[in-house]
Order: structure tokens, then sequence, then C-alpha cells
């Protein structure tokens, strides 16, 4: 093992794997750059075998090889981690959290006052370079660790800066969870067409060059979904039959309200990490 990397990742699931593949393929870093750790002795063989980078199942040996480090680790799991590492954290260290949930006053408490922290809302689609990363700095982080959060992000997708810590909640809710509303929307479009009488494998093709082609039309021609939604919607015609029915049966509202449960959700995670029990004392 090198004595410093460049980057180092601790929790290297899914999300983890993509942010090494972009990073790997933009070549910002290089695989032996880069220091991950992971529970399972399986995981760390496969992300060596398959990327080329350093492992550990130590989490301090990251923080003790680098002074980037990201937290790609579940919500639940932010306190075991962060009382686990807190002792080797310093003033040079850099901690960016994707955990959904956890504001800059959570991580403070669990990780203390000596790191600078950025968080970010990345979604599904970073696994095919196609995400969106929403990322907030804090007014104290300094221009060239914004430059390299997104960077990094930008390895994958897009990325967007956010200045209101509090509306990291509802990026959760709208573009971190976003992609399971339009495959629950593609899931409901597959069968009702099967039910209608469509071969499966038909209804389904149907429905992802549909899925496809309209978000296509969105980014291509700088209309907005209003604007082509009022233009294919002709006076008496099918679409209009479609849409009055979702007006009857509130569309609009229940995506609102899906959002805001969602938001709500991300928003009781915090409050879910809760300091851990004093030992008694004989």
């Amino acid at each position: 093992m090198k004595n410093r990397y460049i980057l180092g990742i601790i929790g290297a699931g899914n999300m983890a794997e993509a942010l090494i593949r972009g990073l790997l393929r933009s070549n910002l870093v290089r695989s032996y750059e880069m220091l991950a750790s992971a529970r399972t002795l399986r995981r760390i063989k496969f992300l060596e075998k398959t990327y080329g980078v350093h492992t550990t199942r130590d989490n301090k040996s990251v923080i003790s090889a680098c002074d980037t480090i990201i937290l790609s680790i579940k919500p639940q799991d932010m306190r075991t981690v962060g009382e686990e590492i807190k002792s080797c954290l310093s003033k040079n260290h850099l901690l960016i959290s994707i955990a959904a949930g956890i504001d800059f006053a959570k991580l403070r408490e669990i990780c203390g006052p000596s790191p600078k922290l950025i968080r970010v809302m990345p979604n599904l689609p970073v696994v095919i370079d196609e995400g969106i990363s929403a990322i907030y700095c804090g007014p104290r982080i300094s221009e060239r660790y914004r430059r390299f959060a997104h960077q990094i992000f930008q390895a994958v997708g897009n990325t967007v800066d956010i200045k209101n810590e509090k509306l990291m909640d509802v990026i959760t809710g709208l573009s971190g969870t976003g992609p399971a509303y339009f495959f629950a929307l593609m899931e409901a479009l597959e069968c009702a067409g099967t039910k209608l009488g469509l071969d499966p494998q038909i209804s389904k093709m149907l429905t992802l060059q549909t899925a496809v082609g309209a978000a296509k039309m969105v980014k291509q021609t700088g209309a907005t979904p209003k604007q082509l939604r009022e233009r294919v919607t002709s006076k008496k015609g099918t679409t209009q039959a479609a849409m009055n029915h979702f007006k009857k049966k509130q569309f609009w509202k229940i995506v609102e309200e899906a959002v805001e449960a969602a938001t709500g959700r991300a928003k009781e995670l915090c409050g879910e990490v809760k300091k851990p029990r004093p030992q008694n004392r004989r």
C-alpha cells in the first residue's frame, strides 16, 4: 500500500463503483491513486481485479492515506463509521458525504470539528454516466475544493451547485428518488399495454422508446415538458382523453405528494442517526 493517495472511498458499493469507473474513464484519477474500503474480502478483491484500485477493509487506513475521502455509506451506518474514523480526522481532510438526509450539523457531531465537509446528492443513473448530482459546499469551503467535487461527479453525469443546505432534502425527494418515479410509470405503461392485448416484449419496447424519445425531446428542443405536452394534446383527441383522466385522478398532486413524502423521509433519516448510548460505569 502506498503512503498517499489522491482519493479515498469508504463504503465501495454500487454508487462508489460507478464513481471509480467514471473517474478512471475521465482520467481525472488513475487506478493507483485511489484507495477504497469495503466490508467484505470478496468485494475488495472484485474492485482490485476489475479496476486495479488499491483496497482495504480498514476505514482508518483510508483516512491515514488520503486527504480527500468520499463517504459512500448508508445514513444508518454514518454513526458507526464516524465514531471509527473520528480520531484520525484532521483539518487537512476533506470529507464528501453522499448519505441522504445527513446534514452538516449531524456530520460535525459525528466526525468532529476538524475536517472540511461537502454534501453531494447523486442519483442512480450515475451507474451509466447519466446522473445528476447536487453539491452543497457551505460558505467556508475554498473554490478549489468546490471545483474538485464537481470534477469528481461530472465524471458520471452533470452537477448543480446548491447554496441552501435545506434544499438538499428536496433534491433527495426529487432527483435522488426520481428515477424510481419514472421506473414506476414505465412499469405501469408496460402492464397496461399487456393487459390490453399487446405481447409483453412489444409493450416493453414501445414503453422504453417512448420514454427515451420524450426525454430527448425535452433535452434537445429546449421546450418545457408542459409546452411539449400541450403541443401533442389535440382538442378532443386521444391525448386529451388521457390528460383529462390524469386531472380527474389528480396525477400532478399525487406526484407532488410523493416528492414531499420522500423529502420528509430524508429529513427523518438525520434524526434517526442517534447518539451512542453512554456505557454504564461501575
